[in-house]
């Protein structure tokens, strides 16, 4: 189940925009002129929620940037007669309008949590004077903000993945059709299955980091309901001790919005 249909129309292509879509010289695919993003730099890869996200998240970009030129190129391919065509195109069409939505959303998200996170922890790193019971009640509201925040995300990257699933198994099933279509569309078509595998890989990497990240809230949660002034101050400085991990995917994700649409022909 997507998440958003608003750009479903796109499935039903008007003849100006077809003829917009012979005009398109494609490149070869691969060649993108993003490919050259700076790598994550060591902080963001220690073993850390942060670190795992922000990761996760590049990789999920950069899969469906790779994809990109393909899915166009399939469009390019597919305008003859056939059921392979005819399947082919509304493959593409369907990603082209689905899936770089849901990546930039991805990248949005992300974003806005770790401004979440940072904003927290500021709050909490203030020299403010707090009994036990005080500093309880804070962070469990804090936490309970978090934990929301951490769920919403993981419902949208989990309806990404559900989707890029049923996309998959729809491309996987139409290359047995068609046996005498044209040797390139078959090709493009192979390699466009392929590189929506690596959407779905990087996709599942991206559900299952923001998963831990909502478990280990949950936990913290659960702990501090029994109310031990120790774990309170533990996990206060604990957030703390998180915020530069944070920072760090805070500024990844801002790079990887200010990279790529992730929308319209190479």
């Amino acid at each position: 189940m997507w998440l958003d249909d608003s750009s479903s129309e796109r499935d039903e292509v008007s003849g100006e925009a077809r003829r917009g879509d012979e005009r398109i010289v494609v490149p070869e695919p691969g060649e993108s002129e993003h490919e050259q993003m700076p790598v994550a730099s060591p902080a963001l890869k220690e073993n850390s929620h942060a670190g795992a996200l922000s990761a996760s998240c590049e990789a999920l970009f950069r899969c469906t940037e790779q994809a990109l030129p393909w899915a166009w190129k399939l469009l390019q391919l597919a305008k003859g007669p056939g059921a392979l065509s005819a399947e082919a195109r509304g493959a593409a069409l369907e990603f082209l309008d689905r899936i770089p939505p849901h990546v930039r959303r991805g990248v949005s998200e992300l974003l806005a949590f770790s401004n979440l996170w940072q904003a927290v922890c500021t709050r909490l790193g203030r020299p403010v004077a707090r009994s036990t019971e005080e500093l309880l009640r804070e962070l469990n509201g804090d936490l309970q903000l978090l934990l929301r925040g951490a769920q919403a995300r993981l419902g949208t990257t989990a309806a990404l993945e559900h989707g890029l699933l049923l996309h998959l198994g729809r491309l996987r099933e139409s290359r047995g059709m068609e046996p005498g279509a044209a040797l390139e569309l078959r090709a493009a078509l192979d390699a466009f299955t392929h590189s929506v595998t690596q959407v779905m890989a990087a996709a599942s990497a991206y559900r299952r980091a923001w998963e831990a990240a909502q478990a280990e809230l949950s936990e913290s949660a659960e702990w501090l309901g029994a109310g031990d002034p120790g774990f309170c101050a533990w996990l206060a400085e604990h957030l703390s001790a998180s915020v530069p991990a944070w920072r760090e995917a805070h500024a990844s994700s801002r790079l990887l919005q200010e990279l790529g649409a992730l929308s319209g022909p190479p």
